[in-house]
């Protein structure tokens, strides 16, 4: 038997970044995050690694609920994750000079106001802003500069739910670790030390520890 304290079970739902495409060690972030609970903090969390790709605001916001719910149980206390806005900022269609996003700022605004609002009050909710792509080509860049909008958008909308919200945006963008990683990848998913990095950076933020009880 073990002798592990009995931790959360934390639902982290989202994209390929939070599936971790490209990650050698696979699962990404939550599982770093689920193994270093087990080994330093002794809790026995259940992780549940919920990241489609490619998937959009518009998807997630169709089944997460569904999702959380089948996973949720009053025995064990609970946590939502959640991490999108890439997909919603890709390039949807190519015109010449122009492209435009899968998914539009004001829908993209919407969908995850009442993905974070409903969440927020179904358990307690975590939101960790979109990472930057990698910071090279004239496509990435416009990318990066609607995620940056995004960002915003999203990080205002956390406020007025009180909900929490990792700020990573700059970060990724100017750290070296993580574009690194972006170009042992494709640009858009980082090898192993990306996922280290985010992973860190959860694992440090205030937020976090809060929620997981980590803070004295």
């Amino acid at each position: 038997m073990s002798t592990g304290a009995i931790g959360h079970r934390i639902c982290c739902f989202g994209d390929s970044l939070v599936n971790g495409v490209r990650d050698g060690e696979k699962g990404g972030w939550p599982m770093r995050l689920g193994r270093r609970l087990l080994e330093e903090a002794k809790r026995e969390t259940t992780i549940y690694n919920l990241g489609i790709r490619a998937e959009t605001t518009e998807g997630l916001k169709a089944r997460w609920k569904l999702e959380a719910q089948l996973r949720m149980v009053t025995e064990f206390p609970n946590i939502l994750m959640f991490s999108f806005g890439v997909n919603d900022a890709n390039h949807a269609e190519d015109r010449g000079e122009e492209t435009t996003m899968r998914v539009s700022p004001a829908t993209s605004a919407a969908n995850a106001a009442e993905i974070i609002g409903e969440a927020s009050r179904l358990a307690p909710t975590l939101w960790i802003g979109p990472q930057a792509v990698i910071d090279g080509s004239k496509s990435s860049q416009e990318i990066n500069e609607r995620l940056e909008g995004l960002n915003q958008i999203y990080l205002e909308t956390a406020h007025g739910f009180d909900v929490p919200y990792l700020d990573l945006f700059a970060t990724t963008l100017k750290d070296d670790t993580w574009q690194r990683a972006l170009r042992r990848g494709d640009g858009y998913h980082p090898d192993k030390a990306g996922y280290d990095r985010v992973a860190e950076l959860i694992w440090e933020w205030d937020g976090w520890k809060r929620a997981v009880g980590l803070t004295d």
